[in-house]
């Protein structure tokens, strides 16, 4: 990619030189129909070449418009059918060495990692070496009387009503900032004695660190080892497990005042898959082409309020679209796939107070139908 027509250093797009050659990489354009000679038609591929010119200028201009030059940033990307169309950034990733972001820069996605460890437990249904019907007891030792009542599917489809693992951390007065590994917030769940009041869905990451520690006692390997080598290698995606990791290629996390927010928790299953934005967009093709990702995964899926239902790690919008949404810190995420399967669009920040769903829904408005047909 080359850098945009801009004074903006760190908005990137598709110039119309590259247009058509991308087209003609997503395999989507139609031959010129015939016509008469001399009556002013344009090949299908220029005007489509020249749409997909304009829906790039005009998402370099969104960035512009919602994200600061001088506060942290946003990187985003958008993929149809799995090949990115478009990728850009704004912003600062370290507001002290005034280091942009870029569409290379990574982020902590947050909560958007609860898909892929959804989809581990169904891979590994899939094999014979568990069931969703299974109670957690069967893989967690130690847990309190409801381990023999709260099943897989209830921590993927958050009904099992089990506390977040940081009330019980707050008890302790381990603050956000202080060290706590997958172990140390295990036994924090373990001391939670009683399960929250109701039934239905009730959103808690402590569902997703118990299945991270499934998927370990099931395969013999933890899950960021499993992800490497089940999912992010085969799909060749740059991404990795990594909570609080820390690179010259990885944005700084910024609270509501713009003050540095560093994490000291390092569980996983719930936050912590480290990537960028296009490599996100990349995956979103796996909900319409993937093996993967395959049906099962919206079964079970429950009501989540309003018109809503939550699947395996991703919700089911009322309209067809899937989206998850994830915060870590000052690390913001929003990811999209459109009804239809085709288009994905993702938003990552790295500043809590930064303008992620504007800046989502302006991309959408945009893209939305995709360049190739």
């Amino acid at each position: 990619m080359e850098p945009v027509r801009s004074s903006r250093r760190v908005a990137f797009g598709l110039l119309p030189a590259t247009a058509l050659a991308l087209l003609l990489v997503l395999g989507g354009c139609a031959a010129p129909a015939p016509g008469r000679a001399g009556v002013g038609t344009r090949p299908a591929t220029t005007m489509q070449a020249e749409r997909l010119a304009e829906q790039s200028q005009r998402s370099d201009d969104a960035l512009v418009a919602h994200v600061p030059d001088t506060k942290p940033g946003c990187s985003a990307a958008v993929a149809v059918r799995g090949k990115v169309v478009w990728a850009g950034a704004g912003g600062l990733a370290d507001l002290a060495n005034k280091i942009p972001d870029t569409p290379a820069t990574r982020f902590d996605i947050a909560s958007v990692s609860k898909q892929f460890t959804a989809t581990a437990i169904l891979m590994l249904q899939r094999e014979g070496k568990l069931k969703v019907s299974d109670p957690i007891s069967r893989y967690v030792d130690g847990l309190p009387a409801w381990g023999s009542r709260v099943t897989l599917d209830q921590l993927i489809h958050h009904t099992s009503r089990i506390p977040d693992y940081w009330v019980e951390l707050d008890r302790e007065g381990i603050g956000f900032s202080d060290p706590a590994d997958q172990e140390t917030t295990v036994q924090a769940i373990r001391r939670e004695s009683r399960l929250e009041p109701g039934t239905g869905f009730l959103y808690s990451n402590s569902n997703y660190v118990l299945l991270a520690e499934v998927v370990h006692r099931v395969s013999g390997e933890a899950l960021p080892k499993f992800l490497a080598e089940r999912i992010f290698t085969p799909l060749g995606l740059d991404m990795v497990v990594a909570p609080t990791m820390q690179a010259a290629d990885i944005a700084l996390s910024y609270d509501d005042d713009l003050n540095l927010q560093q994490a000291g928790w390092t569980s996983y299953g719930h936050t912590g898959i480290i990537t960028t934005a296009s490599e996100l967009a990349r995956w979103g093709d796996q909900y319409r082409a993937g093996d993967i990702i395959q049906d099962d995964f919206a079964a079970g899926a429950v009501d989540e309020p309003p018109g809503e239902s939550y699947a395996a790690g991703m919700d089911i919008e009322a309209d067809g679209d899937l989206n998850h949404t994830g915060r870590m810190g000052g690390f913001i995420t929003d990811f999209t796939v459109s009804a239809d399967r085709r288009t994905t669009i993702a938003v990552m920040c790295n500043g809590h107070t930064s303008d992620r769903f504007g800046l989502a829904a302006a991309l959408w408005a945009i893209w939305d139908p995709p360049p190739v047909e």
